[in-house]
């Protein structure tokens, strides 16, 4: 019965191994690549290239799949998914940037005005936007209609993106505002783990999920083969006694 017990434990621990491995694997470095030129757009798509808005330089995306074109990475900017030419980011990965994106301003809506799925007057919604929190994303191009300029807002509301003409706004410092500088831009990279964005990093992860497994096996196979090897003779056979006393 001890013999039965001590397996059932052994059988639990590795159960344990495998179930502790993905909690390992959830605290996986984050990849980003930093916004390296000027009118950087982030695409929706790469058939017509339609553009969500422009990404600020200096600032980060986070890494979703690199290559996902021999042109595109696919990348993330603030919950919103896109894709990014390769050829505008940079060229190594950093590891954990912290405060990757440009989130300092808001954009405050004209009484009455709604907000738009697309920089189109046709995609009105039904959100009026006047009193919404309304992030920050970039500029995009869009229709003109009866105002002087073409240039829309993207927006990120209850995580969602969306679109206001900037002259519904009274945020029209915006069509000339430069975003300052990521503030650790000068020291980001220095600080962080720079990988080649050519191939996609190597997953350190796997290796210590490895060494956890072998750090449990190893000390489990010593148990059981202590537990059930064949023990040794403490007496003799009955047939060299009974030899021995012939003996005499």
């Amino acid at each position: 019965m001890k013999r039965i017990a001590v397996f059932i434990l052994l059988l639990t621990l590795v159960t344990s191994a495998f179930c502790f491995a993905p909690a390992v694997a959830s605290a996986e470095d984050v990849s980003y690549l930093k916004i390296s030129g000027d009118n950087v757009y982030l695409y929706e798509n790469t058939v017509v290239q339609d553009v969500l808005f422009t990404l600020p330089r200096t600032y980060y995306v986070k890494v979703l799949k690199l290559n996902i074109t021999p042109v595109y990475h696919l990348v993330e900017y603030n919950g919103v998914t896109g894709l990014v030419k390769s050829a505008d980011l940079s060229s190594s990965t950093v590891a954990n940037v912290p405060n990757p994106y440009y989130v300092g301003r808001n954009v405050s809506a004209h009484a009455g005005q709604y907000l738009y799925k697309k920089p189109l007057f046709s995609e009105q919604t039904n959100l009026i936007a006047s009193g919404l929190n309304l992030v920050y994303l970039g500029k995009t191009t869009g229709e003109k209609h009866n105002y002087t300029t073409s240039t829309w807002f993207a927006v990120l509301y209850a995580n969602e993106i969306y679109y206001i003409h900037s002259a519904m706004t009274e945020d029209l410092d915006l069509l000339e505002f430069g975003i300052p500088a990521h503030p650790d831009s000068a020291s980001s990279s220095e600080e962080g783990t720079e990988t080649d964005a050519a191939t996609p990093p190597a997953k350190s992860v796997d290796t210590v999920r490895i060494l956890l497994i072998l750090g449990m096996f190893v000390p489990i196979v010593i148990i059981l083969v202590v537990l059930f090897r064949p023990r040794k003779r403490l007496s003799r056979s009955r047939n060299d006694r009974e030899a021995e006393d012939d003996d005499y």
